[in-house]
């Protein structure tokens, strides 16, 4: 019994703390940044025939593991959907190694990585591999954006708020239209 209630005290612990990360709700997230996802230019140039979406999550991270869920509980409401006349499928990855995920990648085609709360210390990994490889990084991880990844949801007033690090996403080849960048904070 002891071993039992310590085991949920440690998954509502786990899963507050990645909760607290994330500024917004992962089914606005979601819907936000696939809207955001129309803007960027090159991205039918770079997807191909289909939009692979990847959340990479971290082994034994609760909360990261919480957030992957919901973000693919939301991914799978729009199975049918498309983005930009591209269908959408998505897949689930637990970050090992940077070799490993870089293959993942390359194997399912991946075109836009979701990254979750609990990656903080690969994103220097996860940014590079995907620079390299042109693969637009997303996240609800505000801070996340400021060490890297492309595009993120954040909050101000309660309200979503959409983060582009205008560097990186031109370093992992997309372009966003001046309308989406009019209306985002951009992050330098």
């Amino acid at each position: 019994m002891a071993a039992m209630l310590a085991t949920s005290l440690f998954a509502l612990i786990g899963t507050g703390a990645a909760r607290a990360q994330m500024a917004v709700a992962a089914d606005r997230q979601v819907t936000l940044l696939l809207k955001i996802l129309t803007y960027d230019r090159q991205l039918e140039a770079r997807a191909g025939k289909e939009l692979v979406i990847g959340i990479v999550s971290v082994p034994r991270d609760l909360g990261a593991a919480k957030a992957s869920e919901e973000v693919m509980d939301t991914l799978y409401g729009y199975r049918e959907k498309t983005v930009k006349r591209l269908p959408l499928q998505f897949l689930g990855h637990i970050y090992s190694t940077p070799d490993k995920l870089e293959s993942w990648i390359r194997s399912k085609k991946i075109n836009v990585l979701y990254v979750t709360p609990g990656n903080d210390g690969h994103i220097d990994e996860i940014v590079g591999i995907c620079q390299r490889l042109k693969i637009t990084t997303t996240t609800g991880v505000p801070g996340y954006v400021q060490k890297g990844v492309s595009v993120g949801i954040g909050a101000r007033q309660s309200k979503p708020q959409i983060l582009i690090n205008l560097a990186s996403s031109r370093r992992e080849g997309s372009e966003f239209d001046a309308s989406l960048l009019r209306i985002a904070t951009i992050i330098k």
